[in-house]
Protein backbone atom coordinates (compact mmCIF):
# COMPACT_ATOMS: atom_id res chain seq x y z
CA UNK A 1 0.00 0.00 0.00
CA UNK A 2 2.62 2.40 1.08
CA UNK A 3 4.99 1.14 -1.84
CA UNK A 4 1.96 2.35 -4.08
CA UNK A 5 1.48 5.43 -2.75
CA UNK A 6 5.25 6.05 -3.04
CA UNK A 7 5.21 5.28 -6.46
CA UNK A 8 2.29 7.18 -7.21
CA UNK A 9 4.19 10.58 -5.84
CA UNK A 10 7.21 9.32 -7.09
CA UNK A 11 5.69 9.78 -10.86
CA UNK A 12 3.81 12.79 -10.15
CA UNK A 13 7.42 14.21 -8.47
CA UNK A 14 8.81 13.23 -12.48
CA UNK A 15 6.03 14.89 -14.64
CA UNK A 16 6.02 17.95 -12.58
CA UNK A 17 9.30 18.57 -12.89
CA UNK A 18 9.53 17.02 -16.86
CA UNK A 19 6.91 19.85 -17.21
CA UNK A 20 9.05 22.26 -15.13
CA UNK A 21 11.82 21.59 -17.77
CA UNK A 22 9.64 22.36 -20.83
CA UNK A 23 8.09 25.67 -19.02
CA UNK A 24 11.99 26.32 -18.85
CA UNK A 25 12.27 26.08 -22.72
CA UNK A 26 9.46 27.41 -23.18
CA UNK A 27 9.91 30.70 -21.61
CA UNK A 28 13.48 31.21 -23.00
CA UNK A 29 12.34 30.04 -26.34
CA UNK A 30 9.72 33.40 -25.97
CA UNK A 31 12.51 35.54 -25.04
CA UNK A 32 14.85 35.02 -27.71
CA UNK A 33 11.75 35.42 -29.89
CA UNK A 34 10.69 38.60 -28.57
CA UNK A 35 14.84 39.38 -29.02
CA UNK A 36 14.80 38.69 -32.46
CA UNK A 37 11.35 40.36 -33.08
CA UNK A 38 12.82 43.97 -30.88
CA UNK A 39 15.91 43.67 -33.10
CA UNK A 40 13.92 43.78 -35.92
CA UNK A 41 11.66 46.63 -35.20
CA UNK A 42 14.66 48.92 -34.59
CA UNK A 43 16.18 48.04 -38.15
CA UNK A 44 12.91 48.54 -39.45
CA UNK A 45 12.77 51.88 -37.19
CA UNK A 46 15.90 52.76 -38.48
CA UNK A 47 14.99 52.12 -42.49
CA UNK A 48 11.82 53.92 -41.71
CA UNK A 49 13.50 57.33 -40.46
CA UNK A 50 16.25 56.92 -43.26
CA UNK A 51 13.09 56.84 -46.13
CA UNK A 52 11.65 59.38 -44.16
CA UNK A 53 14.92 61.91 -43.94
CA UNK A 54 14.96 61.31 -47.65
CA UNK A 55 11.52 62.18 -48.64
CA UNK A 56 12.12 65.69 -46.24
CA UNK A 57 14.88 65.99 -48.13
CA UNK A 58 13.32 65.83 -51.43
CA UNK A 59 10.43 67.89 -50.57
CA UNK A 60 12.95 70.61 -49.61
CA UNK A 61 14.79 70.74 -52.47
CA UNK A 62 11.95 71.27 -54.65
CA UNK A 63 10.37 73.63 -52.64
CA UNK A 64 13.87 75.57 -53.19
Amino acid sequence: MIEAELQQLEDRVQRLMAAYRQSRLEEKRALQERDRLLALNAELRRRIEGIVERVRSLESEQES
